[in-house]
């Protein structure tokens, strides 16, 4: 018996009930796009990067397609996109890590001083030194019993802290780290923008005074939008773009995608990174 066909042929697509569509809040779309299309026209009606037949600013992802009847085929399409309200790129959606690791004593900032917000220095000024009463080749520098190999106005190598005779002394004898805090940032964007892409691409290992990377925001405003540390009069970045990992998105039959997910980490040095040291964006 010859099948009859009555109705819509569905060699067209209509969104059908169950279609969603959300958003973020950092400016990314996601959709789910539910079509009943003919088994003739279901392989090929639907295409990466193709556009989502109700928002603009949707592009198909990709798509399942499940038989329902003989004739009829069922296609779920995961669409992405960027709101047009937020630009060609997403705001940073970032999470932060603040912990503790062991960094040698020579490198506190209050080392040599006062810093900052320290009043006594751990090892003096840096700049005068007197003479050791347990080794006559070391200096001594500060009241903490810190011993170098240097002269009376220059620390030369750093020995340790030698000298137990009080109790303030006694607390440093020995020693030689301590435990300074450290700050990194996780974070990710969407963009259509291929330079935003190869930007980032070469910025890894480069430094920023403000929370954007070559034009791209990668840290919210909230955080701070100037990232700078003064150090013995010397003003420094104190942010570094230390990785960044990318991934393509509703890859259209050309082989070119239209949205690009960047994932990328960010670390925080109070001090500040010297630029002799580490080139800026």
């Amino acid at each position: 018996m010859a099948i009859i066909k009555k109705g819509n042929a569905l060699t067209t697509k209509f969104l059908q009930p169950g279609s969603t569509y959300e958003t973020d809040g950092y400016g990314l779309l996601t959709a789910k796009g539910i079509y009943q299309l003919d088994q003739s026209v279901s392989g090929t009606a639907i295409t990466g990067g193709q556009v989502h037949p109700q928002y603009s600013d949707l592009f198909v992802h990709k798509f399942t397609i499940v038989r329902r009847t003989l004739e009829v085929d069922e296609v779920a399409v995961d669409y992405v996109g960027i709101n047009s309200s937020v630009g060609d790129t997403t705001r940073p959606n970032v999470t932060a890590s603040h912990g503790l690791t062991s960094e040698h004593i020579t490198t506190h900032p209050n080392f040599f001083g006062p810093a900052t917000g320290f009043t006594t220095a751990i090892a003096g000024n840096g700049t005068t030194f007197t003479a050791s009463t347990i080794n006559p080749d070391y200096k001594v520098g500060g009241v903490f019993g810190a011993h170098f190999k240097g002269t009376v106005t220059n620390a030369g190598g750093f020995v340790g802290f030698l000298d137990s005779s009080t109790s303030d002394k006694q607390y440093y004898y020995g020693k030689n780290q301590y435990l300074a805090p450290t700050t990194s940032f996780s974070g990710c964007i969407y963009t259509t923008a291929v330079a935003t892409v190869t930007n980032l691409r070469n910025a890894v290992g480069k430094t920023s005074t403000t929370n954007s990377f070559t034009g791209a925001k990668l840290l919210p405003d909230h955080l701070g939008t100037t990232w700078t540390a003064t150090v013995k009069g010397s003003v420094r970045p104190t942010i570094m773009l230390s990785q960044v990992s990318f991934e393509d998105y509703c890859v259209q039959p050309s082989g070119t995608p239209k949205i690009f997910k960047v994932n990328y980490e960010i670390r925080f040095n109070r001090e500040g990174y010297p630029a002799e040291v580490y080139s800026a964006v």
